[in-house]
């Protein structure tokens, strides 16, 4: 493993920390290639097995976020931006309804256009997507743990302001 790949490792093991310290105790979502070292991160952290529970659709993680929810946990559900349009119908017939707060950590492939076409798709557009759901957003860069991590807690405090959904959308590093 070079420096480089050391320090990112250590940066997603501490933000794995601030998700914890932060009060999340359920965490779900699909895997995504920007959050591949988030997940590895999370996989390994002694917690995981306690918490982590691994989805195959972005619509199931919402529903299974929304239960955790609904039974007093604090759910985080990861995704990439595609996966918005995934789980729309589980975040407006279910979270949004119900007003149950769930947050949703967004890698933002696509929001520059500048990506690969079927990113470009919902990327550009997602956070007008957000707009037209109601979902608030915040809005950060992969790379910048402390930035992810303060998101991450102002996105807990405004879903249970707003008692419903709220997306922290994650651009990548240098884009």
């Amino acid at each position: 493993m070079d420096v480089s790949a050391t320090q990112q490792a250590a940066e997603n093991s501490a933000l794995i920390e601030e998700v914890f310290a932060a009060g999340y105790d359920f965490i779900t979502g699909v895997p995504d290639s920007y959050l591949a070292g988030f997940l590895s991160a999370l996989a390994a952290h002694e917690r995981a097995g306690e918490c982590f529970l691994p989805g195959t659709r972005e619509d199931n993680c919402v529903g299974l976020a929304a239960g955790a929810r609904l039974a007093g946990a604090t759910p985080l559900v990861f995704m990439k931006s595609a996966g918005l349009g995934t789980c729309v119908d589980a975040l407006t017939s279910l979270a949004l309804v119900y007003r149950i707060p769930v947050v949703l950590l967004v890698s933002w492939a696509g929001h520059d256009g500048r990506d690969v076409p079927h990113h470009n798709v919902i990327g550009r557009p997602a956070p007008a997507v957000l707009k037209a759901l109601g979902i608030p957003d915040l809005r950060c860069r992969f790379g910048d743990t402390a930035g992810i991590a303060e998101h991450l807690r102002a996105a807990l405090k405004e879903a249970a302001r707003v008692r419903g959904p709220v997306a922290v959308l994650c651009a990548p590093e240098g884009a």
